[in-house]
């Protein structure tokens, strides 16, 4: 709990947006050119708030009030950090970043990678004061805390390797693979490769870390090597030359000189993406670009989403009417007119 002297400076330094009018702060924050910056908050509709707004927790908070412990972050692939950090510096933070109160202060919980951004941005000459926060509204456990990296990430999709240490952090919790299967919602398999992935050996683990080699091919070769570290480094290494050879910067499993590892990945994958044929088979709203759509799939593949949620959210153009909608409003409105 904070103190009553503390909780006092963080009302006063902690302004609420005023959400009942649909009103944001309107306050400027001038650029590094001298010139008033865009941000999330001043280009709110006055019609309608955003969600976020309405809630008793949110906050926005002076950037050199959070506290940030590294240690409690998961990520290792911040992606594009320039190009974040300009989107943000155009549009400010749309998305909330989350934290929560400990011994008076306030810690980063979620947003690291936008954290990161901000300050960057700052580096370079911009001014940001403040940054919109949702603040826990229960305290909880560091399990908790840990799980939510698995569950609420509503940032960059953590890779698979980053998923691989919450899991392992959850494992030093003393969790059972039924509780976090249960907890996360996520496939049995899925977890059990995952467990794999934090059993690699770091060079291995910094391969994948580097692009060199895909989570999924390690994870075949763990499976096929039985634990063996030594064979594992020489088959992900003979994996990533065949790819050198074959003119691509990453290896995949079909780079895999194993016989074993080559059965369960095509199999697998195979099946995974007759799913995604299945769904959109004879649908006439159906995306008809094709390119990077293998190499696309086999992301999702690895970081373990479901055909069917793949099939609707990649596939599908959802600005085009259903095959047969038209017909049924048609329908519809001749219904009305008897």
């Amino acid at each position: 709990m904070i103190h009553p002297m503390q909780q006092t400076q963080n009302k006063q330094i902690m302004k609420k947006p005023n959400a009942a009018k649909g009103k944001t702060q309107s306050k400027k924050v001038i650029t590094k050119t001298n010139q008033p910056m865009t941000t999330a908050a001043n280009k709110t509709s006055s019609k309608k708030a955003q969600p976020e707004l309405e809630k008793k927790n949110y906050v926005m908070v002076p950037v050199n009030l959070i506290q940030i412990d590294e240690k409690l972050n998961p990520r290792e692939d911040y992606g594009n950090i320039d190009e974040l950090m300009n989107s943000i510096a155009e549009n400010g933070i749309r998305n909330a970043v989350k934290g929560f109160q400990q011994d008076g202060k306030i810690y980063l919980r979620e947003g690291f990678r936008r954290m990161r951004a901000v300050k960057l941005a700052i580096e370079k000459g911009f001014q940001i004061d403040r940054v919109p926060m949702l603040l826990e509204e229960r305290v909880l456990t560091e399990e908790e805390r840990t799980l939510e990296f698995l569950i609420n990430n509503d940032g960059k999709p953590f890779t698979m390797l980053e998923q691989s240490e919450v899991i392992r952090r959850l494992l030093n919790f003393g969790w059972k693979v039924t509780d976090i299967v249960k907890k996360t919602g996520k496939a049995r398999g899925y977890i059990e490769n995952l467990i794999l992935l934090t059993k690699t050996p770091i060079k291995v683990h910094n391969f994948i870390k580097e692009d060199k080699i895909s989570a999924h091919a390690v994870i075949q070769i763990m499976a096929a090597s039985k634990g063996d570290a030594e064979l594992v480094v020489q088959e992900v290494e003979t994996a990533m030359q065949k790819a050198k050879e074959a003119g691509k910067e990453k290896a995949t499993p079909k780079h895999v000189e194993n016989k074993q590892v080559k059965g369960q990945s095509y199999g697998k994958f195979y099946k995974w993406i007759e799913e995604i044929v299945d769904t959109i088979a004879g649908r006439k709203e159906v995306r008809k670009d094709k390119e990077q759509v293998i190499s696309d799939m086999l992301v999702y593949f690895e970081n373990g989403q479901r055909a069917k949620d793949v099939a609707e959210t990649y596939f599908i153009d959802k600005t085009k009417t259903p095959a047969g909608a038209t017909d049924k409003v048609s329908s519809e409105k001749k219904a009305d007119k008897k």
